[in-house]
């Protein structure tokens, strides 16, 4: 008697979550070594993938083999679990090895790619090719016999596993990462692999071993006899009809690629217009898994119904659901606009953006989901299915890689969101038309192969085009939005950056980020122009090296560019805020991009920082909100530390921080995260920005260099009206008024790390407070820690 099938799902079930919570914490991870670009993190997607694929294949290969499937199983569990557990060690003695190759190789793509897939894979080679086996080799415990009943139970053990990818999407986010950290995390889930693993071991031994009657091999993988001294042969299944493999695998492949770039433009969209937050993106890849599981459970019942032409419906439903569905998506900002009027609270939010992610995926992306069980469906009742399993998955995942990076790369940049949809959109339709007649042979008629496609297609080619002022006014971010602009001067999208905007309104340029500001030529001006004056007044003339963190506008790089440096090194990681610099903002960045000294990256700063070899006189940061997705691994102890390493001695470092938006405790994990790192530090606040200005040396100016540099015209040109001497007077605390501040807040004092990642999610329940009450109570608060007499302690001769 097999194992109970109950039993078995409960397993994958887990099972699943725990992969989506290894996905997750290992990314983490590896961005902290290799980069936040779109080039770093497909490198690690691949390498996972592939790690997947080929353990898939193996099973395959070996599952007919496998007397006792569900102790193998478990074993596998136990490596997973085993191995992952030593993994955050692993991945610390990587680092170094990247950065040697990152030194001798500065700029090449090419090694850099190289190298992060190749010590990726060294990490996680072992994990993912146990993990991708085991669908193959649980498929031996679950089917191979003849009859819909096999059917339905590898379609839903496939559905019941991504159902798991499910909640450890939802559980990461809101969960358990906040609570245990990367680590805890890491180990958490590890333990529950080899429990796991161990509960198989013990229920496969209590069940009969499998005997080769029940696990005839593949003609084409062996010569060896069965029991009965016949050459083994793989007969297709009874009642399944024609079924060609090699159609099989071109349509796993197809489903894989199609899948996976419907997930990155919807993805894309999704945080355009749901959220860019740590937990945003957990809700919507939550959803995504949940109606691609759904899609899994119900394509038996599809196949059932609707015999072998199950998967052509399934791919033309897809299609016309995504085609009518498309308008839903310029509508989004609307509904939160509404929600933003009755619901007040952090959860209340998260639910609306729960709502509007089910709105937009939930019919599409089930049908989407029908499409590889389907195929799996084919193949249940097979005596060699752990054979055809695995090859199907290898083909599927293959498709995948392809999907991502070719979609990410190069479609979505190319057509834009919506016409990468529109592209899915035929895609499905052509495919559905395959799939019918693969089915049908000559038998069926046009319309039963085409009126669903072409509906699709009829409905997608009739559609507007999007409103992008609406699209882009970041109602999702605080629940409202300002006057809408007179024009959309500029709309670029990519997977570096996501959706970059330059929206006019009168005279006024200002620069978003899926929606959320960035900066503008009028009112900020003043606040970008300080984040290069507050520190530079502490430099006493040491000026050979700066880096500047985050391009925006470029008007603080416009700002930097006046001092006399020799070098200077910008690391921006999206192109398209490059080129909305160089031509909407090249006046307020003085053409600084052009400037000779100026050295553009296309990186992100934390890792131009980690392969540099160091040196700077001044980091300075301009950076978007602490609550994006990512954003908080610039607030962390780890990355201060990698900073002042980089720091030439008595160098400094700059690091704008939000005043709006933000509790006092997470105001204060800021501070003493800082100060932890360095024993000087200063608060400014200009333009109602917050200012930190930190170093391992006395904050004092030198009044006769700033002296000096007031005689340079460009200087007192960004100066305006104010003097360089004078801008101390806009110090609110330092020192030992810092410390009381973060003494005085209630609770225990923070210290934000890579891996208890505090900020990343604490900020963002920050964002349901009022802009302008938050603000007032922030610089109240802060007004009561304020340094008496700032020139006396920090400007010397």
């Amino acid at each position: 008697m097999r194992p109970r099938f109950s039993l078995v799902v409960t397993l994958f079930l887990v099972s699943g979550s725990t992969g989506l919570l290894y996905e997750v914490a290992f990314g983490k991870l590896l961005g902290y070594v290799f980069g936040a670009t779109a080039y770093a993190v497909s490198t690690v997607l691949a390498a996972f993938m592939g790690g997947m694929a080929l353990g898939a294949h193996l099973g395959g290969k070996r599952a007919a083999r496998i007397a006792r499937p569900l102790v193998a199983y478990g074993v596998l569990e136990i490596i997973v679990g085993l191995v992952v557990a030593a993994s955050p060690a692993a991945l610390e003695a990587l680092t170094a090895a990247y950065v040697h190759v990152a030194q001798k190789a500065p700029g090449s793509l090419a090694i850099l790619t190289a190298a992060r897939g190749a010590l990726t894979a060294l990490v996680v080679i072992v994990p993912t090719v146990a993990m991708g086996a085991t669908l193959p080799i649980l498929s031996r415990v679950v089917a191979g016999e003849v009859g819909e009943h096999s059917r339905r139970r590898l379609s839903l053990l496939y559905a019941i596993n991504t159902a798991g990818g499910a909640i450890g999407a939802l559980t990461s986010a809101y969960l358990v990462l906040p609570a245990l950290g990367v680590r805890g995390t890491i180990w958490a889930a590890a333990l529950a692999n080899v429990t796991i693993g161990v509960t198989a071991i013990v229920a496969g031994r209590r069940a009969p071993a499998e005997t080769p009657a029940r696990s005839i091999l593949n003609a084409k993988e062996t010569n060896e006899p069965d029991d009965a001294g016949r050459k083994a042969t793989a007969p297709a299944a009874q009642d399944h009809g024609p079924y060609r493999e090699e159609m099989a695998l071109a349509f796993a492949f197809a489903s894989g690629f199609i899948v996976f770039a419907a997930e990155v433009v919807e993805t894309h969209l999704l945080a355009l217009l749901i959220g860019n937050s740590a937990y945003a993106f957990g809700l919507m890849l939550a959803v995504f898994l949940v109606c691609l599981a759904i899609g899994a459970a119900r394509s038996p019942a599809l196949a059932e119904k609707r015999g072998d032409r199950a998967l052509a419906l399934g791919l033309g439903a897809a299609a016309i659901s995504l085609a009518v569905t498309m308008p839903l998506w310029a509508e989004l900002p609307r509904l939160f606009l509404f929600a933003g009027k009755h619901v007040h609270s952090w959860a209340g939010r998260e639910l609306v953006r729960a709502l509007a992610a089910l709105l937009i995926l939930a019919v599409p992306t089930v049908f989407l989901g029908t499409t590889f069980p389907l195929l799996l469906h084919r193949v249940a009742s097979m005596p060699d299915v752990g054979a055809r399993v695995g090859r199907l998955t290898v083909v599927n995942t293959v498709g995948t890689i392809f999907g991502s990076i070719i979609t990410g790369y190069f479609i979505l940049p190319a057509l834009g969101s919506q016409g990468t949809l529109l592209g899915v959109v035929a895609a499905l339709a052509i495919a559905s038309v395959l799939a019918s007649r693969v089915a049908a042979g000559d038998k069926g008629s046009a319309v039963s192969r085409f009126a669903l496609p072409a509906a699709a297609i009829v409905v997608a080619l009739v559609l507007p085009r999007w409103d992008m002022a609406r699209m882009t006014n970041g109602a999702n971010v605080y629940f409202s939005a300002g006057p809408p602009p007179d024009r959309i001067e500029m709309v670029r999208e990519d997977v570096h950056g996501g959706v970059t905007t330059v929206a006019r309104r009168a005279e006024v340029l200002t620069l978003y980020t899926n929606g959320k500001f960035q900066g503008d030529n009028g009112p900020e001006m003043a606040a970008q122009r300080r984040f290069a004056h507050f520190p530079s007044m502490f430099l006493r003339g040491s000026e050979k090296r700066v880096l500047v963190i985050g391009l925006g506008t470029g008007t603080t790089l416009g700002t930097i560019a006046t001092y006399p440096w020799e070098r200077i090194e910008v690391a921006e990681i999206s192109p398209a805020i490059v080129d909305a610099s160089r031509k909407y903002f090249s006046g307020p960045a003085r053409n600084s991009l052009d400037d000779p000294r100026t050295v553009l990256s296309l990186e992100d700063g934390r890792n131009h920082l980690l392969v540099s070899p160091g040196g700077y006189d001044l980091v300075t940061m301009e950076l978007t909100s602490v609550w994006f997705a990512g954003a908080a691994s610039l607030y962390s102890r780890e990355f201060y530390e990698l900073v002042r390493a980089r720091l030439a001695e008595g160098g400094i470092l700059q690091q704008w921080v939000q005043l709006h938006h933000i509790r006092r405790r997470e105001l204060a994990a800021i501070v003493r995260t800082l100060r932890v790192v360095f024993p000087h530090v200063a608060l400014f606040v200009g333009g109602s920005q917050g200012i930190l200005v930190a170093s391992a040396r006395p904050l004092v100016a030198s009044r006769a260099e700033l002296d000096r540099l007031a005689t340079v015209p460009a200087i007192r040109e960004t100066l305006g009206a104010g003097t360089l001497p004078g801008l101390l007077d806009e110090l609110v605390a330092s020192g030992e008024e810092l410390d009381r501040f973060v003494a005085e807040t209630p609770g225990e004092p923070i210290v934000s790390t890579d891996d208890n990642l505090f900020l990343e999610y604490a900020t963002p329940k920050g964002n349901v407070l009022d802009y302008w009450q938050s603000l007032r109570e922030t610089l109240a608060m802060l007004d009561r820690y304020r340094t008496p007499n700032p020139a006396a302690r920090h400007l010397g001769p």
